[in-house]
């Protein structure tokens, strides 16, 4: 086997941090998907009822659309932050 010398080197794969879990999936509807709700494990997001692929494939995760997986990108809640609380 002969090594291509002049090939740039690959970066390295990108991250996918599946951090939404199924947290209900409910029977295949008339058009044969599945529909279930996700839940975010890092800032708590939930979802609505989501047409699937199916449940086996789902259960995989997804990422998550408000933090994407990186607690960094989670918001403070406004029950946490010390602005309101005279000290």
């Amino acid at each position: 086997m002969q090594l291509d010398l002049f090939r740039k080197p690959r970066r390295p794969a990108k991250r996918n941090p599946r951090t939404m879990g199924v947290v209900d999936a409910g029977t295949p509807g008339a058009g044969g998907r599945a529909y279930v709700r996700f839940e975010c494990a890092v800032c708590g997001h939930e979802t609505d009822w989501l047409r699937g692929r199916s449940v086996t494939a789902e259960m995989k995760g997804r990422v998550c659309p408000v933090c994407q997986g990186d607690p960094a990108n989670v918001k403070p809640s406004c029950a946490s932050s010390d602005e309101g609380n005279p000290s």
